[in-house]
């Protein structure tokens, strides 16, 4: 007999009942925050745009980018893979987790290209990508708390906040959980589940790069917060860079939890005018940010996962360059 939590399971992970979710709330959600827009005042946001800032925004989350593969890169212990290949992999993921109906697609596209196209070894693969989301969800968590302590304009997201602290606190003590199940002798003929708890035993000794992979955690959410500052300023909407930070955060999370439309239009758009409607940003302003942070954050890892399909099936390669191997031999 089935219980309430697998039907709940069988549900949420089918990818139709996913994407109806996704229309019925993306929908929903758009509708309830067009309705009360003054599109006069957004009209307005836009007539002078200024592009420089947007393109300085850009080159920021660039930069945040670069940041975040290169923090996934100090986690490989043994073969170090090339950061360019790193960055490549996570917008690929990034990419096509963002048109997927599932939105839990990210990891399992990295792990699947770093192992089959790339050859690297599974259990590494596998122990830096659950570290690595271990680390988003507690700095996230710190981060979204120092808020609620220092700023009154986000003590209205409280249980947001407790949320967030939950997800991470789960997320931590999950690392543990896997070691001791992979170490567990009845389970050693899963092969890919011991060797994951070997790497993950490996990680959590070497406190040295789990430290700084921690402190570029840290500057990769920073970056993305300066990211949105630069554009806000550029817009004239007046917050710090902490609020720019955590609106960052609280919006990726709340987008990746919810279902909804391809490439989260509406519910993205929807958590930021939310957030910055609260703090007093006006209704035009708040929309027209919204749509153009929108583009920056969502649409570069898009466009690259776009290409690679697009170039891969093109040349056909199946394999990397004997370059790549060599640089992989070298590192």
């Amino acid at each position: 007999m089935r219980t309430a939590a697998s039907i709940v399971r069988h549900f949420v992970l089918q990818p139709k009942i996913r994407l109806v979710l996704g229309l019925t709330i993306g929908s929903v959600i758009g509708f309830a925050m067009v309705r009360d827009v003054e599109w006069a005042s957004l009209s307005q946001a836009f007539q002078n745009f200024p592009i420089g800032y947007a393109f300085l925004s850009l080159l920021v989350f660039s930069a945040a980018t670069v940041l975040r593969g290169y923090r996934w890169q100090v986690l490989f212990i043994g073969d170090r893979v090339p950061l360019h290949r790193l960055v490549l992999v996570q917008n690929i993921g990034i990419g096509l987790n963002s048109i997927s109906p599932i939105r839990i697609v990210s990891e399992a596209t990295q792990f699947l290209l770093l192992t089959l196209r790339y050859r690297m070894r599974g259990d590494d693969a596998a122990a830096t990508l659950g570290v690595q989301r271990v680390l988003d969800f507690v700095i996230g968590a710190i981060l979204l708390g120092v808020g609620l302590m220092v700023l009154p304009s986000v003590q209205g997201f409280a249980l947001y906040v407790i949320g967030a602290g939950i997800l991470a606190l789960v997320s931590v003590l999950a690392v543990p959980v896997v070691i001791w199940f992979g170490s567990r002798p009845g389970l050693t003929h899963l092969h890919l589940l011991a060797s994951t708890s070997s790497s993950l035993k490996g990680l959590v000794r070497a406190r040295l790069r789990l430290t700084w992979s921690f402190l570029l955690t840290l500057g990769y959410w920073v970056l993305l917060g300066v990211s949105a500052w630069i554009l806000a300023y550029g817009m004239g909407i007046e917050m710090t860079l902490l609020v720019a930070t955590l609106l960052v955060i609280g919006t990726l999370t709340f987008v990746a939890l919810v279902p909804s439309l391809p490439a989260s239009i509406g519910t993205f758009e929807f958590a930021v005018f939310y957030f910055l409607t609260n703090i007093g940003v006006g209704d035009g302003d708040a929309l027209g940010f919204a749509l153009v942070i929108h583009v920056i954050l969502f649409m570069p890892p898009i466009l690259i996962s776009i290409l690679a399909f697009a170039t891969w099936a093109v040349t056909g390669r199946r394999n990397p360059s004997p370059e790549l191997l060599t640089a992989d031999t070298a590192d």
